[in-house]
């Protein structure tokens, strides 16, 4: 999964602020970079759908893609409802994944 949103971070012309083996980095990493997009695996150690959640509180918060599972509307209504802006199956393709950050990327700039 990491390289593959290497790829799509590259592809969609962004760098990498950091990567995160559980939540726990995740969360300190938001707080320390302040980036205004991150991607979260749905299945990240600790929780990536609590993960969501904790970032999307705090207002202005990041948005949020999370990526992972198989795109059942049950998964994308669950990541909303954890606060995503968006959700995409796990088997998505680098260039797939990389045209759903450049479009919340376009938003975040509008």
């Amino acid at each position: 999964m990491r390289s593959k949103l290497r790829d799509a971070a590259a592809q969609a012309g962004l760098a990498i602020a950091a990567e995160c083996g559980d939540a726990t980095e995740l969360l300190d990493a938001v707080a320390r970079e302040q980036a205004a997009l991150c991607v979260v695996d749905r299945e990240l150690r600790g929780g990536g759908l609590a993960a969501t959640a904790a970032i999307a509180a705090p207002h202005p918060a990041p948005k949020v893609l999370v990526v992972g599972g198989r795109g059942a509307a049950a998964e994308v209504r669950a990541a909303r409802i954890a606060g995503a802006a968006d959700c995409v199956p796990g088997d998505i393709d680098a260039a797939e994944l990389a045209a759903a950050i450049t479009a919340l990327v376009k938003e975040e700039r509008t």
